[in-house]
């Protein structure tokens, strides 16, 4: 009798674990595919308002807005949002050059060059780039500018869907 007392015990233990651990798992999964994206800040990096760092060769006050997109060639994020970047080059050709697009790079010319022509990414260019300087932490990276040079906003990582649209809103005509 005793002996089946045990056996019920452990039965019914089991049973309860294995519903623990499946309301867990279950949790877990609803948690990553339903809450809501985190946007990425730095502390120590780029904020709004503040001033960016000066490109070679860009100058700012030429246009009202300028967006840089902070790319690297072995980039696997940056390859895989190559279609939203020409989009982008849509929407800018629209905006009658009303926002300037740059592409920094910390690859040598001769790779940003071969990358961009691979890709079809016409797009201005600052090849061999440090990031240091740019307090940018990783690619990509997307910043606008206003014409003094002051980050306007910025977008980290590869971008969900509404971020695309805030990107394109920004750069499209007015």
């Amino acid at each position: 009798m005793e002996r089946e007392q045990w056996t019920k015990y452990l039965e019914v233990s089991s049973n309860v674990a294995v519903l623990v651990v499946a309301m867990a798992l279950l949790g877990a999964i609803v948690s990553t595919r339903w809450a809501p994206p985190r946007k990425t800040t730095f502390e120590d990096g780029l904020q709004k308002g503040q001033v960016f760092g000066r490109l070679p060769s860009i100058d700012y006050g030429a246009v009202p807005q300028t967006l840089v997109l902070v790319l690297s060639t072995k980039c696997n994020y940056c390859q895989e949002s190559l279609p939203f970047y020409k989009r982008l080059l849509e929407a800018q050709q629209l905006s009658g050059q009303r926002t300037r697009m740059v592409a920094v790079f910390p690859n040598p010319k001769s790779e940003v060059e071969q990358y961009k022509q691979e890709n079809q990414l016409n797009v201005e260019s600052v090849p061999a780039l440090n990031y240091g300087i740019l307090k940018v932490a990783g690619t990509p990276t997307l910043i606008m500018v206003d014409s003094t040079g002051r980050v306007l906003d910025l977008w980290v990582g590869m971008l969900s869907k509404g971020e695309e649209q805030q990107v394109i809103n920004a750069v499209g005509p007015k």
